[in-house]
């Protein structure tokens, strides 16, 4: 489901999708977030990210394992370590963000094992899922 997702946004120009995270990518990402004392990245995201190392396309974000400049529009998706390290999500507790559009933030919640869509300003759960192809699912299908 993903994978056709993907391929169908890929032909609008405006969408970035970023080249395939690689072993190494994984690796470091993982080291640094462990560093930092950050959830894991769970395993259907890096399923994700071995497809496409990050999504931007009509207010969708998906991070990737490292920050990345699209040449054409000079616009910079960042990485998933620098964006959980930000002060403001300092209070997540055992969640890690993994994406965001205007209103909404995405996260991996590593206690009860769910992906969750929760309000940017309050922090409130709105919606919750059992894996990462739902939430992809539900938040970029509406808006190709």
């Amino acid at each position: 489901m993903i994978i056709d997702i993907i391929e169908k946004v890929s032909e609008n120009e405006e969408a970035m999708i970023v080249r395939p995270a690689d072993t190494k990518d994984l690796a470091i990402c993982q080291k640094e977030l462990s560093e930092y004392s950050m959830p894991s990245l769970p395993a259907d995201y890096i399923e994700f990210l071995k497809i496409c190392n990050g999504y931007a396309f009509n207010g969708v974000y998906f991070y990737s394992t490292d920050m990345v400049t699209d040449p054409e529009t000079d616009f910079t998706l960042d990485d998933i370590v620098s964006i959980n390290d930000y002060n403001d999500y300092r209070d997540l507790g055992n969640k890690l963000i993994v994406g965001r559009s205007d209103e909404d933030l995405y996260v991996y919640d590593a206690d009860n094992q769910k992906y969750e869509i929760l309000d940017y300003t309050s922090s409130d759960t709105m919606e919750e899922y059992n894996s990462f192809e739902e939430l992809f699912k539900e938040v970029v299908g509406p808006r190709i």
